[in-house]
């Protein structure tokens, strides 16, 4: 049975349920900390984990050389912003049930980027799931 599941939808569903975790852990260590305390600190688990990849895979390149390198820094450098963004909303006494939500609209964008940049096709279905999460996000965080 789990052979006609496609490769990707166990590690999708892995993240979906650690980082729906994941903000309500992060509200919870904001409490009574900077966003600064709150950053350094949860990102120590990152260097553990790059530690351990780095370990596992016996060392990678990590020089940074062409576009793609270019890219990936890039890549990096705007999820790490946006989580120090998400830390000052939750600091600023956002509600854990609107930013999280809020800001997880970020696929309707990656998805819009996705066909103006890269140009990728969109179908009528998934335009209207664009629409639709929006609507829902919306109807969950407008008080």
């Amino acid at each position: 049975m789990l052979d006609a599941i496609p490769k990707w939808v166990l590690p999708a569903i892995g993240a979906f349920i650690l980082w729906g975790i994941w903000g309500v852990l992060l509200k919870e260590a904001q409490q009574g900390r900077t966003w600064q305390e709150v950053y350094v600190t949860t990102n120590l688990a990152i260097v553990m984990i790059v530690l351990l990849v780095l370990a596992r895979s016996g060392g990678l390149n990590l020089f940074i050389t062409g576009r793609q390198g270019l890219i990936a820094l890039a890549a990096g450098f705007s999820g790490t912003v946006g989580y120090i963004f998400v830390i000052k909303a939750l600091e600023a006494g956002g509600k854990v049930s609107v930013v999280i939500p809020l800001t997880q609209l970020s696929p309707a964008l990656t998805v819009i980027l996705g066909v103006l940049i890269l140009h990728e096709s969109l179908s009528l279905r998934q335009a209207l799931g664009v629409v639709l999460a929006l609507m829902a996000v919306l109807l969950l965080t407008v008080e």
